[in-house]
């Protein structure tokens, strides 16, 4: 146990010392939010995944995963990656044009509306929020385990080891920092996967003992657990293709994902971007998933699931690997959660406290003031709360999905969404989402799929929509601004880096490819051999 601890121990120390160096090169407000906005594929492609797959991936998705929701979780999180080449595309490179610091603002310019842009922000930071809470609970549940201390004074010290750097060097630490922490979980799971399935008594070996097991028979079948979300393996089924959809909205358009391409040094680099973060999180998910499983083969008796990815690597892995293994969930939650803090904080200074001009000295001490204390309101929260990574971290992506998802790409593709149209489907759709899920997880119920908070917060996004499009037209200005959006500048003209781009196209659908066959052979016919 004090190995592991050492390890994590220094992981921390070492992202510190890294975010701090990185702050010195902070030398102005563009510098802080979006990095200069010179940021390469690497830089970009790391971001991207490091704050998506945070603890709710290690611990939280491969919890349900132990709980007997394996193929549920698998058709999200290929559904879910897709997102990327669909959001980078469809919304990213246009927001991008605009040269904006947050994404809120990119709403306030493209309707010419400072309320679109306050209720974006505000929307954005309860959304975010829920995630940060995941995020720091996650890796409290995590160092509670390793080191035996009390889960709140992890809490603490879970807090301060991204709050220090991410509130002094902003989104400078915050890319070097979530590409480093990318690459480490990146080569824990690939690496600590082989140990787990040897573990299981090999590959074929432990589908097939899965798919015959006595205690949960369903675990990997396609009807998932039947006891666990809905009693019956279509409405599993359908949960898994709505949430999967859900979760590609949310990677199109949440802040968290496309304020990453706000700091791409180019259009090519949005796109092509999008590409390999797409890859690299299925792979990631996959190895997760399959791995969780295997992990129920061997200790189908953890009281708590979401701790079954420590428990492998902790029993499964030699010493080394384990401690890379856990360094790496550490650095998935580390990760997410600076980002979180930076989002929040940087909405909250650039998009509702904002008044006039000030100097770049003002700017930052104001920035860093206002991640510091938002970053504190959600440590007293994770403090009291007791942990439910998973589950807070749907409620604030079906949150913004339902917000955001219609409105951003609308804001792109719909000449005729005018301001008030906007501005009641985002207000519509939050509130629509937001106040059943809070209901429905108060109460402890488990409402039907065609009743989901998602779909009732889309339909009234939708509503939102059109009363407030109908009731004002599109300005000339909001017109103006559409068509501005569309006008590929200059500077991104070059027909040989487009070729290069459109050759990733292929890339990727050979990796689409390469996945069927890997479920086929390796997932779908050993499974229906043993059953």
């Amino acid at each position: 146990m004090i190995v592991y601890t050492i390890g994590t121990i220094i992981a921390m120390i070492a992202f510190i010392a890294i975010g701090i160096f990185a702050g010195r090169k902070v030398k102005n407000i563009n510098d802080y939010y979006v990095a200069g906005r010179k940021a390469p594929v690497i830089l970009i492609v790391g971001s991207l995944v490091a704050s998506f797959l945070s603890t709710g991936a290690f611990l939280g998705d491969t919890g349900e995963v132990y709980s007997g929701f394996f193929m549920g979780i698998v058709i999200v999180g290929i559904l879910q990656a897709s997102g990327y080449v669909y959001g980078a595309n469809l919304f990213g490179k246009y927001i991008r044009r605009t040269k904006v610091n947050t994404v809120p603002e990119y709403f306030a310019l493209r309707f010419s509306s400072n309320r679109v842009r306050k209720l974006a922000a505000i929307t954005l930071m309860v959304a975010v929020s829920a995630y940060l809470l995941s995020a720091i609970q996650g890796v409290s549940t995590l160092m509670s385990t390793l080191t035996g201390f009390d889960y709140k004074i992890c809490v603490i010290v879970a807090w301060l080891s991204f709050t220090i750097f991410t509130v002094y060097s902003g989104s400078m630490g915050v890319l070097l920092t979530d590409t480093i922490m990318f690459l480490v979980f990146l080569v824990a799971a690939m690496i600590g996967v082989p140990f787990v399935v040897n573990a299981a008594g090999g590959w074929n070996e432990a589908i097939t003992t899965l798919a015959q097991s006595v205690t949960r028979p369903d675990i990997i079948a396609w009807t998932n657990n039947l006891d666990y979300l809905y009693p019956s393996g279509e409405m599993n089924l359908i949960w898994a293709i709505v949430y999967g959809i859900v979760w590609a909205i949310v990677v199109m358009v949440s802040p968290w994902q496309t304020s990453r391409y706000l700091m791409a040094k180019n259009e090519h680099t949005v796109v092509r971007s999008s590409v390999w973060a797409s890859i690299g999180v299925v792979c990631v998910t996959t190895a997760l998933y399959f791995t969780a499983a295997f992990v129920y083969k061997i200790n189908p008796d953890l009281t708590d699931s979401s701790t079954a990815m420590i428990w492998a690597a902790m029993n499964c892995m030699p010493m080394i690997v384990g401690v890379i293994m856990l360094t790496g969930i550490l650095s998935a939650g580390i990760s997410s959660a600076s980002t979180f803090v930076s989002l929040i904080g940087s909405s909250l200074t650039n998009d509702i406290l904002k008044k006039g001009d000030n100097s770049v000295k003002s700017e930052l001490k104001k920035s860093r003031i206002g991640m510091g204390i938002v970053s504190v309101i959600v440590l007293i929260i994770a403090f009291f709360n007791p942990p439910q990574i998973f589950w807070i971290m749907y409620f604030g992506g079906t949150v913004i999905a339902s917000s955001w998802g219609i409105v951003a790409l609308a804001s792109v593709w719909c000449k005729k969404l005018s301001e008030l149209g906007a501005f009641l489907g985002m207000l519509f759709g939050f509130i629509g989402c937001a106040v059943p899920k809070a209901v429905s997880a108060l109460a402890g119920i488990t409402l039907p799929i065609y009743l989901d908070p998602f779909f009732i917060g889309l339909a009234c996004s939708l509503i939102g929509i059109a009363i407030g499009s109908i009731i004002k037209k599109a300005t000339p200005s909001d017109i103006e601004k559409y068509d501005l959006l569309h006008i590929r500048p200059e500077s991104e003209v070059d027909e040989k880096e487009d070729k290069k781009t459109r050759k990733l196209t292929y890339v990727y659908m050979a990796f689409g490819l390469l996945l069927g066959l890997f479920f086929v052979f390796f997932y779908a016919l050993p499974y229906m051999k043993a059953v």
